[in-house]
């Protein structure tokens, strides 16, 4: 079959770019050199379009010599420079490409564009691996917890329940600070997927990196120190903080209100976002939005022992799994659960889940991008936002 020969290229072509040289290159380094777009690389590794004979050759040639990653990017290096050895592994790595390509010529045309059961693909996995979810875990301050509280029995019947496993009524998700986005995305990632299992625990329950090696999907706080690890645990965190890179980070005000803080973007001297603190000049602050009062100094309307939040800032962020790069992780974090839920509804809501998939696809690279989006909350209610509105991103890759 024709699709079954797209994928056998497109999986080939993928596996160059994550696992040919001692390092993956990212699909926007890739289109870089080659002149393309993200959106058409993508297509090509996911069996979507099939690449034209000359771009196969660029591939042979970019790939047949670790010189195309000297330098501070990835380029193709002129052919007339290439030694004996090197146009040997071209001409190899070309004549394979051909003949992969020449197979789907050969065969009859797929019927179906690659999806999942449900029709979205931002969330479908082909490859079958293991989805595991990582959730952020309450902390002793949110549970009220103390080990002086929990042995004297003085904890409410709620933080008992989620702390307590020898409890009659444990129960282990009443400790996830996001348990609404987890809901969402357990039942929508096991439909889209039916033969994949999908699996999750909160960071500080990870006792082996081996739990992480599938297709991972985070979710809320990555960029806080919410936990202790435990002696014995994986520093998940720590690991995935260092290496999912980005320029976005979540600064909580000095004030010890737990309500103010801020995303901010961090830019260097010329005004374009950097990953790397020791480039940063500048950084270009984002704010939650509240119903406004005169309860506080923040001019915040306050019902219940709580200001009303009218829109949260959430980051998307797709990006090759540190632990295996040949599989994805996948980043979704609000500055409140409110943030964190509408940024998992954008790609599991049926009204529109299609249309914010293919926008991604569209304007960014589906493999590796990040982008802040803004998320209203409307009479208590989350509002799914529409990455097709300028008015709900504020800040892409």
């Amino acid at each position: 079959m024709a699709d079954v020969n797209n994928a056998r290229l497109g999986s080939r072509l993928r596996s160059l770019r994550t696992r040919h040289f001692s390092q993956a290159i990212t699909q926007r380094q890739l289109s870089q050199a080659l002149g393309l777009s993200g959106a058409l690389v993508s297509s090509w590794e996911s069996g979507v379009a099939v690449p034209p004979e000359e771009r196969l050759a660029s591939y042979a040639l970019l790939f047949c010599t670790q010189r195309s990653l000297e330098g501070d990017q990835v380029r193709l290096v002129p052919e007339q420079t290439l030694t004996e050895d090197e146009e040997g592994d071209r001409e190899r790595l070309f004549d394979e490409l051909r003949e992969l390509r020449a197979r789907i010529q050969e065969a009859p045309p797929a019927e179906d564009r690659a999806a999942g059961a449900l029709g979205g693909q931002f969330l479908y996995y082909p490859d079958d691996q293991p989805v595991t979810i990582l959730c952020t875990p309450l902390s002793s301050r949110q549970l009220d917890y103390t080990d002086e509280k929990a042995n004297r029995g003085e904890l409410y019947p709620a933080a008992q329940y989620a702390t307590n496993l020898t409890h009659p009524n444990f129960v282990r998700n009443l400790y996830n600070a996001d348990i609404d986005a987890l809901l969402e995305l357990v039942g929508h990632v096991r439909a889209e997927n039916p033969r994949a299992e999908v699996s999750w625990l909160t960071y500080d329950r990870v006792s082996s990196a081996d739990q992480l090696t599938g297709h991972l999907i985070l979710l809320g706080g990555v960029d806080a120190d919410l936990f202790e690890v435990p002696i014995g645990s994986v520093n998940v965190l720590e690991i995935l903080r260092d290496r999912l890179e980005n320029p976005v980070r979540m600064e909580w005000d000095e004030d010890g209100v737990e309500f103010d803080g801020e995303v901010q973007v961090m830019l260097d001297d010329e005004g374009r976002p950097t990953s790397d603190p020791a480039e940063m000049a500048k950084v270009e602050s984002h704010r939650p939005t509240w119903e406004v009062g005169k309860d506080d100094e923040r001019e915040r309307a306050w019902k219940k022992g709580a200001p009303q939040l009218t829109s949260d800032v959430a980051l998307i962020q797709r990006t090759p799994n540190p632990f295996n790069p040949g599989v994805s992780a996948t980043r979704f974090g609000g500055m409140f659960s409110r943030g964190t839920y509408g940024a998992v509804r954008a790609f599991t809501d049926a009204r529109f889940r299609s249309r914010n998939g293919a926008w991604v696809e569209n304007y960014l690279d589906p493999e590796d991008f990040w982008m802040l989006v803004r998320v209203p909350v409307i009479a208590g209610t989350t509002m799914t936002p529409d990455l097709g509105r300028s008015s709900s991103r504020i800040r892409t890759s």
